[in-house]
């Protein structure tokens, strides 16, 4: 995707004059960058982005929507992180000894 953005002053104009515009531009964004993504993983995509859609308009202010998705986020680490350890040390895995061993009487 070589998309170029308007520069990032420009922005901050439309964000205090135009908002409409930069919310189109935003969605703009977001599908171009979600369609241009293998198709096994835009339904994935299109649902991550339907969560982040609902934690913003649950906050009344900009930097409550950002902190409410940054926490989403941290989760989200979290459950990875937890995953990875869980592959290299699973739960209720046994330790040391794991089978009785039997000795056999030799015979010289």
């Amino acid at each position: 995707m070589s998309r170029k953005l308007p520069h990032i002053d420009q922005l901050i104009k439309l964000a205090q004059s135009n908002p409409t515009e930069l919310e189109e531009i935003r969605l703009r964004e977001i599908e171009a960058l979600i369609s241009s993504a293998p198709e096994e993983m835009q339904k994935r995509l299109r649902g991550l982005q339907f969560q982040i859609d609902c934690r913003r308009q649950l906050h009344k202010t900009s930097l409550g929507s950002c902190i409410s998705i940054s926490q989403m986020m941290h989760e989200s680490v979290g459950k990875l992180n937890s995953a990875l350890h869980g592959l290299t040390a699973p739960k209720g895995s046994p330790q040391g000894k794991t089978a009785d061993i039997i000795e056999f009487p030799v015979t010289a």
